[in-house]
Order: C-alpha cells, then sequence, then structure tokens
C-alpha cells in the first residue's frame, strides 16, 4: 500500500524525436548536392570521409572518456574545413560528421542506459519520495556522465508513473513512449520530463569545449541540399562491446540495489533491435491518467 499522496500526473505531448535525443537539429548540415561536376566530386569525396571508421570511433571514444566534470575530449573543431576544391572540402566534412556521429551516439547509448537504471530506482513504493529529494547532474558535454545523468533523470519519472498506475515493469517500453515525443509531468512536484524538467539534451554538432550546449549547434559549412545525412548507428567494435559488458548493481545517483541483470550492451542492443530499420515500429503502450 502507498505511504505517500499519489501525485496528479500530466501526459504531454511534444515533437517526434526520431531515433535519439536530438536528431532532429541535423537539419542545416552540408551533403552532397543533386548536380552538376562540383557536386559530384563534393559528394564522392563526402562519402570517403564518412567512410572513416577511425574517424568515428574516435568520437565515440572521446565522448565515452568524457566523464563527469573532467577533462573534454570533444576533438571535432581541429577537422581541417576548406572551402575548395570540392572533394576536399566533401572529404574533410565527411570526416567531421564520422567523428560528431560517434560523439553523440556514445551520448545517447549512455543515455539509454542512465534511462534504464533511473526507472528502475523510482519503480517501486518509494519512488515518488526519491524524485522529490533527487537533483539531476548537467555535465554540458555530451560525455558518458551527461548522457547517463540526463537519461537516469528522464527515465526516473516515467518509472515513477509506471508504478504508481500498476503498469508492469517496462523501461526499454517507457523509453520507446518517450522517442515518440511523450512527455510526462507531475504536478505537486513541478518536474517532469522533455521541456517539463531539468534536463538539457545534448546538441548533435555543438562543441562542448568551446560553447554550453544549450546555446545552440555549431554545425559546419554551408548546406548542399535539404537532406541531412542520416545518423550513423554502426556496429560496436569488440574493444566498445567490451566496455559495456557490465552490470551495476547500483546507480551513481542512488545507493538503490538495482534489479536489472542485463548487461549495459544488451541494454543498447535491445533498444537499437527494437528501432531496426529491419523491424516493425515500436508500439509502446500508451499511459492515462489513473
Amino acid at each position: 500500500m502507498n505511504t505517500h499522496p499519489t501525485p496528479q500526473l500530466h501526459l504531454l505531448g511534444t515533437t517526434l524525436l526520431l531515433l535519439s535525443p536530438i536528431a532532429l537539429l541535423l537539419s542545416g548540415c552540408p551533403y552532397p548536392g543533386t548536380g552538376g561536376a562540383t557536386d559530384l566530386d563534393y559528394a564522392a569525396g563526402f562519402a570517403v570521409g564518412f567512410a572513416e571508421d577511425a574517424k568515428y570511433w574516435e568520437g565515440y571514444d572521446d565522448s565515452m572518456a568524457t566523464v563527469d566534470a573532467g577533462p573534454i575530449y570533444y576533438q571535432g573543431s581541429s577537422i581541417p574545413a576548406p572551402q575548395e576544391p570540392p572533394y576536399d572540402q566533401g572529404y574533410w566534412d565527411g570526416v567531421w560528421y564520422a567523428y560528431n556521429d560517434g560523439y553523440f551516439v556514445a551520448y545517447d547509448y549512455a543515455f539509454i542506459i542512465g534511462f534504464s537504471e533511473g526507472y528502475d530506482v523510482t519503480f517501486n513504493v518509494d519512488g515518488y519520495t526519491f524524485l522529490s529529494l533527487d537533483t539531476h547532474l548537467e555535465y554540458l558535454d555530451g560525455g558518458f556522465s551527461d548522457g547517463y545523468n540526463d537519461g537516469f533523470s528522464e527515465g526516473r519519472i516515467f518509472g515513477a508513473a509506471d508504478y504508481e498506475q500498476g503498469l508492469p515493469f517496462d523501461w526499454l517500453d517507457a523509453l520507446a513512449y518517450y522517442r515518440e515525443g511523450n512527455d510526462l509531468y507531475f504536478e505537486e512536484l513541478d518536474l517532469g520530463t522533455g521541456a517539463y524538467g531539468p534536463v538539457e539534451l545534448y546538441i548533435y554538432g555543438t562543441d562542448p569545449a568551446a560553447t554550453a550546449k544549450s546555446s545552440g549547434s555549431r554545425l559546419r559549412n554551408t548546406p548542399k541540399s535539404d537532406e541531412p545525412p542520416a545518423l550513423s548507428y554502426r556496429s560496436l567494435p569488440e574493444t566498445q562491446q567490451n566496455a559495456l559488458k557490465q552490470t551495476p548493481g547500483t546507480s551513481p545517483r542512488s545507493d538503490r540495489t538495482l534489479t536489472l541483470d542485463t548487461t549495459w550492451l544488451a541494454r543498447v542492443n535491445a533498444y537499437n533491435a527494437l528501432f531496426s530499420t529491419n523491424s516493425k515500429s515500436a508500439q509502446p503502450r500508451q499511459r492515462t491518467l489513473r
């Protein structure tokens, strides 16, 4: 039996968020045009540069290495940005995109992990009390801790809400619902997700060493078409997989024992499988007021 007041929960619809928290901010980025020798040269260079897996995983590792309030390892601003010839411009734009994709994807994977553990911590009779005492940690750098804490803070709202509504434990379903653009809000606490919470999601393409992420994206060069390149979630190499093969007993945000018995890697894989282009669209359960 609950020992605290049942919170009044509001369900709030927001803009669709695609596969990642801020993927919608990709618009306006450079990409090969649709005609002419210059566009073809640019496109050829971009394709080669974007295929640079080493630069992608350098970005990923830099994001993973950026933890808590420590040094920021983002190196995207050091990548050349020539304006000509077109092939070179395209090549280095492609390299920059590869690096930034890797950096952002690491943040996004940390967000998934944090969301699952925030959900776990509050999915119990004391979840509402935890929300009233917990403080969101914001690092503004797009690194692992930043993603983890952003995800944890959003997940904790869903965990408490699902428990209060008598729904079964399912952090993945809650994350799918959130990524469809749905927010939750506890009126009594004036606390919720999205625009109704304290979280500032990392903006793709932002140099965290140069500007606060809330001030906007630092886009590269001039768009060459209306269609930006798709954010790439590349298969994790063995080294990066091994780093996620852990199942902590507690979260850095709580001393409560976690019930999750799957590794971080398994949770990331489960999320990717849910949104795979080869699978049916996820249809998470709807959340309604009690």
